[in-house]
């Protein structure tokens, strides 16, 4: 890959891992608030999640994935930076034991 080129896309990717006494009541409302964020916040193009489908014993825990897209790096700090992103990480922050997070380009 030359350095001149371009990246398609920024990936923020965050794997989660609950709190044994958060509910599945409280998982769907975060689920459900996290995927409204996109009719929300300008730079986030896309976002989708899933569960952990346990075929390798590798998971280290987390029972959740959750990819957001953008068009490039200025879009996710945007994101990052972005007031409604920052309300909506008070309440979903509380809820997890662990959490990873990996950000990559996409060429």
């Amino acid at each position: 890959m030359s350095s001149t080129t371009k990246a398609k896309a920024v990936k923020h990717t965050l794997f989660v891992k609950f709190k044994d006494d958060v509910t599945k009541e409280q998982i769907e409302k975060i689920i459900n608030d996290f995927t409204n964020l996109v009719n929300q916040v300008e730079p986030l193009k896309s976002l989708h999640w899933g569960t952990n489908l346990g075929i390798h014993d590798l998971n280290f825990g987390y029972t959740h994935a959750f990819e957001t897209t953008f068009d490039d790096l200025e879009g996710l700090q945007e994101y990052l930076d972005s007031p409604i992103v920052n309300k909506f990480a008070e309440g979903f922050l509380p809820t997890m034991s662990q959490q990873f997070v990996m950000d990559y380009e996409l060429f």
